[in-house]
């Protein structure tokens, strides 16, 4: 079944000064189709290589812009399969500073993937490699491919960037996909697709896959699904949406040709091995990423390191079933933890009695959704069980 997600941003300009804001409007893809589109009238429209399209705005201070965007999620495959020119597999065979294709790089894809010359399986063989030998940590030290061959720990963009880096390294075709988890706020993500003749672009998420293999409780109560971890090669929960595709984008117009004189204020990030200024610089020239936007701030004073101040307030929410699942799972959910709260404080009989009731709608919904159903399939039969006893024991008492 095809699902629709309503995707809204806001920027408030927080500064005293103009800020220059680059933002990325959601492409159309074989898992996605922008519907519907409601944003503030950018300043310019540009359109890259490869299907970005980004709206540029200059923001004056406490002023805000907002777009809202509604989506449908394409659960099929391509009638056609795409065809890549020259050019394009160039592009996506480039070695860049984040995805840094180097002399260890290729190495490793070689060592790893000897003796097989099908690209499926040399990309399978480096999906497992990057799965058992590199770590989830969030947040990240530093960006880049660099760093993360030396720490072997990073989250899911550093994934991405590696699994980018070996697949060029021995001539598959392979982008970088930036977007966000739908059902909530900031659920931001990174992922791959690599080209396959046979079968066109094809997701992997290798960093979806290590940690559900070795950290799955980290997405116990998420409200999305996780897949057996094998199956993020070739496959996604269909749960997601692109904001933008790939690294290191040219900005039009012309980003401010800024110096930071003095970058003791400011807490710089190393990003490709060097000291990175969000806000204010870029990448040999470039914009790093588009997660759903980049920035330039005329204001000399450092922001204020809250999200929105860098990436924006933005919200992927699902719709339909899906929506009313999701609701009232948070509103059985709360009402749940308050009854344990407040009999644990009170030791109020008619409390224990009344908690099974919201429990076991809280795990159904887990159930209708598809996700952790092994666990919450059993989890929702005790309840109901439970529930079952309670109600029969309420209905001897009154006769």
């Amino acid at each position: 079944m095809d699902n629709k997600v309503v995707y809204t941003f806001q920027y408030k300009n927080p500064t005293s000064a103009n800020v220059y804001l680059w933002l990325a409007t959601p492409p159309d893809t074989k898992h996605q189709q922008v519907i519907n589109e409601k944003k503030t009238p950018p300043c310019q429209k540009n359109e890259d290589t490869i299907g970005n399209k980004i709206s540029f705005y200059e923001i004056k201070p406490n002023e805000t812009i907002k777009a809202s965007y509604k989506i449908q999620l394409l659960n099929n495959t391509e009638d056609t399969l795409p065809e890549l020119t020259q050019e394009e597999k160039n592009y996506y065979l480039r070695s860049t500073p984040m995805v840094c294709v180097n002399e260890k790089v290729r190495d490793i894809a070689s060592h790893v993937t000897k003796g097989v010359e099908n690209p499926k399986e040399q990309a399978k063989l480096l999906f497992f490699y990057i799965v058992k030998n590199y770590k989830y940590k969030f947040p990240p030290k530093a960006r880049g491919v660099t760093h993360f061959l030396k720490s072997k720990k990073g989250d899911c963009g550093e994934f991405s960037f590696l699994f980018a880096a070996l697949c060029r390294a021995i001539g598959i075709p392979c982008r970088i996909m930036v977007g966000a988890f739908t059902g909530g706020q900031h659920r931001a993500h990174v992922w791959n697709e690599i080209y396959l003749e046979q079968e066109g672009w094809i997701p992997v998420d290798t960093s979806m896959a290590a940690t559900v293999k070795r950290q799955l409780w980290r997405y116990f109560f998420s409200p999305f699904q996780t897949l057996f971890w094998k199956t993020y090669f070739g496959k996604t929960e269909h749960q997601r949406i692109v904001f933008s595709i790939d690294t290191e984008h040219q900005p039009v117009p012309a980003y401010p040709n800024a110096i930071v004189q003095n970058k003791q204020p400011y807490s710089p990030f190393d990003i490709a091995g060097e000291p990175f200024i969000w806000g204010k610089d870029l990448v040999q020239n470039k914009i790093p990423y588009f997660q759903p936007m980049y920035l330039y701030y005329e204001d000399q004073k450092p922001l204020k390191d809250r999200t929105e101040n860098f990436l924006g307030l933005w919200n992927v929410q699902e719709t339909g079933k899906q929506k009313l699942t999701l609701l009232v799972r948070s509103i059985s959910g709360y009402i749940a933890l308050l009854f344990a709260i407040f009999y644990f404080s009170t030791n109020w009989d008619l409390l224990s009695i009344l908690f099974p009731f919201p429990a076991f709608l809280f795990c159904l919904s887990f159930v209708i959704r598809k996700e952790r159903v092994l666990f919450f399939s059993f989890a929702t039969v005790f309840f109901g069980i439970i529930m079952l006893l309670v109600s029969m024991g309420a209905i001897s008492t009154i006769l």
